[in-house]
Formats: structure tokens, sequence, C-alpha cells
């Protein structure tokens, strides 16, 4: 269970949802919910196997049990909480088996959809991941951890948006929401997020010259690190 230092530590950054502005109908706040609940599981604020208490969670976004059981349905189809018999709603736990297993499908169609993506890449698209790029360099430099997450999320789907493939494009982001399970393992690594955004400037430099064999090189090399590091974090805290 969490300790009192991460409860507050949550009520402190967590996502603000407007439940009573009336802004907001009922599957908006859901999805707000959702998202603020996703960034907590990233973060490391909700830990694995860590129980979603309806209540507690309708009390804390002041919003309906109704509006709170869709958000956790949402976050059940996104891979990132499972119900549990006798205990409710939980941050899902993946074995190392299964995170092998999402890291394989993802090198997959990342790789395949880097490979169809018309090279070289235009000016104007080039501008646009170099303007998402240098967001997440900064969030990185300032600490700004949803913004590091955000901006990630946004590169990746434009880059790969590129290889104009709908039903590829809709499975990269399928399973790559379903990594953000197990993402926490790298979230205060600034060695790693480092890594990370030089990664990014590299696939943009490849998209620039026209090199195939890099892009999707970079591509499948950029997945390894999260996965063999919570892989290694499983295996000794769980089995």
């Amino acid at each position: 269970m969490s300790s009192i230092a991460d409860s507050e530590s949550r009520r402190a950054e967590a996502v603000s949802v407007p439940a009573g502005s009336g802004r907001l109908n009922g599957e908006d706040i859901s999805m707000e919910i959702a998202a603020a609940l996703e960034e907590e599981i990233v973060f490391g604020r909700l830990h694995p196997r860590e129980r979603l208490i309806e209540e507690e969670l309708a009390s804390r976004f002041e919003a309906k049990r109704h509006i709170v059981r869709q958000a956790l349905v949402e976050l059940e189809r996104l891979g990132l909480v499972e119900r549990v018999r006798n205990r409710g709603a939980v941050v899902r736990l993946y074995s190392a088996e299964e995170v092998e297993d999402i890291n394989a499908v993802r090198e997959l169609l990342e790789a395949h959809a880097a490979s169809l993506i018309p090279l070289p890449l235009s000016s104007g698209a080039i501008a646009v991941l170099a303007a998402i790029q240098e967001r997440h360099a900064r969030a990185i430099q300032e600490s700004d951890r949803r913004g590091v997450f955000r901006t990630n999320i946004e590169f990746h789907k434009i880059l790969f948006a590129h290889c104009g493939n709908a039903a590829l494009i809709e499975a990269i982001n399928s399973f790559a929401q379903k990594s953000h399970a197990y993402r926490s393992i790298f979230v205060n690594d600034a060695g790693y997020l480092h890594w990370a955004a030089d990664a990014h400037l590299a696939m943009i430099d490849a998209l620039k010259r026209g090199d195939r064999n890099e892009l999707v090189s970079l591509c499948r090399s950029h997945l390894a690190p999260a996965k063999n590091r919570y892989i290694e974090m499983f295996r000794s805290r769980f089995t």
C-alpha cells in the first residue's frame, strides 16, 4: 500500500478535473479521470497491485461513482488496470513474459511503420517533429514529468502517422499504451530521459537524410531499455 507521503504527493500533482464546472459531460470527465490515473501509474504514484477504490476516487475527483467506474473501465481497456476477484480494480502488474511479448510486438509494428514512411520526409513534417522534440527536451530540463510523458507520446504518434497505414497506426498506439504500465521504471532516470531525447534527434536526422536502415534500427532499439529494466526489477521483486 502507498504511504501517507505518496497520497499527499498524488493530491499535490494530480490533474485537475473540473467535475463541477458544468463545462464537461460525464464521458469527458471520466476520460479526464482516466488520464489523471494513467499518469499516476506511469509516474509510479500508483503501484502495481494497488487497489483503486471507486468511493475514494469519487470523493477525490468530486465525481459520481458511475463516472469513476467508467474511467476504470477505460483503464482496463488500455491494459493499465485489471479486475481481481475479491479485490476489485487494481493497477495491473505485468509479468516478465508479458512485457517481453508486448515489446516484441511493438518492435515488429514500429519497425514496419518506419519502413513505410516516405523518405526523405518533407521539410514541413520534419519541422513539426523538431518542434515537438524541442518541447520534450525542455520538459526534461525542467523536470516536468507530465510534459516529458505527453510530448514523448506526441512525438511517436506523429512520427508513425507518416506510415500511411491507419490499421497499423491504431495497433502501434494500442500496444504503446499497454507499455505505460511499466514505463515508470525510468520516470526519474535523467540519464535515460536524455538518451531518449538524443534518440529522437537521431530519428529526425535519419528522416532528413532518407536513411531507412538507420531509422528502422533506431525505432527498434528505442524500446529495449525500459523493457529490460522492468524485467530486471520484476524478477528481483516478484520471483
